[in-house]
């Protein structure tokens, strides 16, 4: 039952997922919509509002209309509202769906660099068109206070542009963190056969879409973003989203550095340089930002906003290190205790198979059988070593080197020389005690011979280990074959065994080795190839 309720959970849940995909543009574009249409029609009210009060304190219509002579209310009004909105909803798009999941996946991705770029330069243009053709309207007075007629004006400055621009980047960001933290709360339900995730997610959502809907209804953005209230916003949501990203990069890359054994120290300078000198650079912009770079108070303020992003990244940084390490060592300990549960069942009865094979051996020696013994000893060497060695956390890597050799000899020994099979075969011989989690170099090297030994066509298998000081690397370059649809052919029946499985490896490695791993499949109708690097200090 409990495996049936999260079935239909995930089920939901990629439903859910998939109609919000596919709803969110239009959502977003019909609130832009009716905020740009209701702020239209407020300003045509809020103009004839203003004319009609010249008028009633007796200022002349023809003193009115020069007042005007250089404002179109198309051009100045509508146009750089609508093309503002517009340019502000592509920089939105790009980034929501084109350069922030390449990112999220792939820091240095270059197109998602490229994405953001735009997003960036779309931005910018945002907000040079609208405050470039935007010509604003205010009552003229004379000394006395008296109106004597209107006056048009310019907001435009460079540095005006600017500011507003990265006010448009954190509102940006500010929805991105919100949409991914939904994302979140979808994933936890796929796992939970709990009802509370799923309301969560759903009173996110909720207030997200209400948040967005009463702004489109009632809201109103002032002449300039960073005036007081909202630009106090701003600033306090510039700087939470400051400690999102530097705590994420410190987490990924300065904690990491940090753990090493042979730590250089032009490294960690140069590491914890960058670090720093990023989180005081993205202050000075967003202060600049906040005060549209006239930059007053600049020291005192620099140094309390990068105090807090440094001292709150990093604490909320190593508190993830900690969590993701318990959760880490309780998976470990779940998988682990899974395998040797697993491995307890096949073992009927280790005492007797080892019996029984060193009988094989003595028979094959005394028959003159040598290859034959050869083979029987490989197996219990290979059995020794799942029942001994397999079972703990690290084992030296001359070990699994050695259990590799014996794999390969056997199998060998399985394949006819009239085939035209070709092994070859480069191992380097660690030169030092190295230490590695077991079965991890195995199964690619099983898959290889499951699917790479063809009876009927030439095959290939070329297996390659190199070392430097740091980094293991794993090659294994393998032949693949189409089994005929009307002549069913007679495989090996290592075929049909599943063996570890790629899948295990693939998170045992991002259990055990997270972050210091990369591993590359790439597979043809004709060859599969696999390239495994692996940082073992």
């Amino acid at each position: 039952m409990p495996r049936l309720v999260l079935a239909i959970n995930q089920q939901n849940t990629m439903q859910d997922k998939s109609l919000i995909n596919r709803f969110e543009p239009w959502f977003i574009v019909g609130a832009a919509t009716v905020y740009v249409i209701r702020r239209l029609i407020e300003e045509i009210y809020r103009f004839n509002d203003m004319v009609e009060t010249a008028l009633n304190n007796r200022v002349p219509s023809a003193t009115i209309w020069r007042n005007l002579d250089n404002y179109s209310h198309t051009l100045n009004n509508n146009t750089p509202l609508i093309a503002g909105v517009c340019l502000f909803l592509v920089a939105w798009y790009v980034f929501h769906n084109l350069a922030f999941p390449r990112l999220q996946e792939r820091i240095d991705d270059r197109q998602g660099w490229l994405y953001g770029g735009i997003a960036v330069l779309l931005l910018l243009a945002s907000a040079l068109v609208y405050h470039y053709l935007k010509l604003h309207i205010r009552y003229q007075e004379n000394s006395t206070g008296e109106i004597i007629g209107l006056k048009v004006y310019s907001l435009y400055r460079k540095r005006v542009v600017l500011a507003d621009a990265i006010g448009l980047g954190i509102v940006l960001g500010t929805y991105e963190l919100a949409y991914q933290y939904y994302q979140f709360l979808h994933r936890r339900i796929a796992q939970e056969t709990t009802i509370h995730f799923q309301l969560v997610s759903y009173l996110l959502l909720g207030g997200v879409s209400l948040i967005v809907l009463t702004f489109a209804l009632n809201g109103y953005l002032p002449q300039v973003l960073w005036r007081v209230g909202l630009g106090d916003l701003l600033l306090t949501l510039g700087l939470l989203m400051q400690v999102f990203f530097f705590q994420s990069y410190a987490y990924d890359y300065i904690i990491p550095i940090l753990k090493k054994p042979r730590l250089s120290e032009v490294e960690l300078a140069t590491s914890i340089g960058t670090y720093l000198l990023t989180i005081v650079l993205a202050n000075t912009l967003l202060w600049g930002a906040k005060t549209y770079f006239h930059y007053y108070h600049i020291r005192e303020m620099i140094a309390v906003f990068s105090g807090i992003v440094l001292v709150m990244s990093v604490a909320f940084a190593y508190l993830r290190r900690v969590l993701t390490k318990e959760k880490t060592v309780l998976q470990t300990q779940v998988s682990t205790g899974a395998a040797e549960l697993a491995s307890l069942r096949a073992q009927i009865n280790p005492h007797f198979l080892f019996n029984a094979l060193n009988s094989l051996y003595a028979t094959a020696l005394k028959e003159k059988g040598e290859k034959t013994a050869d083979g029987i000893q490989k197996l219990g060497d290979m059995m020794r070593f799942m029942l001994q060695e397999n079972n703990r956390d690290r084992i030296p890597l001359d070990k699994e080197v050695a259990y590799l050799h014996n794999y390969i000899e056997l199998q060998r020994m399985r394949i006819d020389e009239s085939h035209d099979i070709e092994i070859r075969v480069n191992i380097q011989e660690p030169g030092r005690a190295i230490y590695l989690a077991p079965m991890l170099l195995t199964p690619f090297v099983e898959n290889a011979f499951k699917h790479g030994i063809s009876l009927r066509h030439k095959s290939w298998i070329y297996i390659t280990l190199t070392l430097d000081d740091t980094r293991l690397y794993f090659k294994v370059h393998n032949s693949r074959h189409a089994k005929p649809a009307d002549v069913p052919e007679r495989h090996d029946p290592e075929e049909d065994q599943s063996g570890v499985g790629l899948d295990n490896v693939r998170k045992r490695l991002d259990l055990i080795y997270p972050g210091r791993h990369q591993l590359d499949i790439q597979q043809s109708e004709q060859d599969y190839f696999v390239a495994l690097t692996l940082v073992y200090w």
